[in-house]
């Protein structure tokens, strides 16, 4: 907050609106004798306060109440990753299914955002970067804290390439989730795991004739213990 007054930024509009107005102040010129009181004031406060306690544990009680009516969908990149399929397909039992993102239908897919996955946390995280958010107003600095939560992990999950589309719950949704429509031109491929049962499969394929611009894909593993892609009935 003191490189608020040392240093007062050009545009002010997104700082909480009793700074703002003390930044403005700034601006406009103040005698140092009074600069001098603001910041003897600040670094005073700034003795006393320990913000990351009492912001964190702000923000997980906030999180909680969020968290019934947040809606997370999670996607990636690649139809090609082991770990993915053994993960998040029924180890490789599963399907893929990949979508189409039309830029001329309005699709939903075009909502996603890509997750981040830095070395350091977020600044959310410390007490330096929660003492930031307290000079904002509160729909910007909240904004802050979900884009945190919902698009940043750690290095290690990097290799899911995941994108993401949030959204909330709907008046007449029930339960945990949510489920969504997308037309039928937005699915453009399914992907039939390696391990699928013969059952899963016919399912799958006559479910798919609904799907006339769809596209069927066997997934294998090959001798290089990469997979191997091929359409049906070929």
């Amino acid at each position: 907050m003191l490189g608020l007054i040392r240093q007062p930024p050009q545009d002010a509009s997104k700082l909480e609106p009793k700074l703002r107005l003390i930044v403005e102040a700034v601006k406009r010129g103040i005698s140092d004798e009074v600069q001098a009181e603001l910041i003897a004031g600040i670094e005073d406060s700034g003795k006393t306060y320990k913000p990351t306690g009492v912001a964190m544990e702000a923000f997980r009680q906030m999180w909680r109440q969020l968290l019934p009516d947040f809606r997370i969908l999670c996607l990636t990149e690649s139809p090609a990753h082991a770990a993915m399929w053994y993960h998040y397909a029924d180890q490789y039992r599963g399907v893929v299914l990949e979508f189409r993102c039309d830029d001329h239908a309005d699709s939903a897919w075009l909502a996603a955002k890509p997750v981040s996955y830095p070395r350091d946390k977020p600044s959310v995280y410390t007490a330096s970067g929660w003492a930031e958010l307290l000079t904002l107003e509160k729909e910007l600095a909240l904004d802050r804290i979900l884009d945190a939560a919902t698009y940043t992990k750690s290095p290690d999950w990097s290799y899911e390439n995941e994108w993401r589309i949030t959204s909330f719950r709907r008046p007449t949704d029930t339960g945990p989730f949510t489920d969504r429509k997308f037309g039928v031109e937005e699915l453009s491929a399914v992907y039939l795991g390696p391990n699928i049962s013969e059952k899963y499969r016919e399912t799958i394929i006559a479910i798919a004739s609904s799907y006339p611009t769809l596209r069927l894909i066997n997934v294998s593993v090959g001798m290089s213990r990469e997979f191997e892609f091929t359409a049906t009935g070929d």
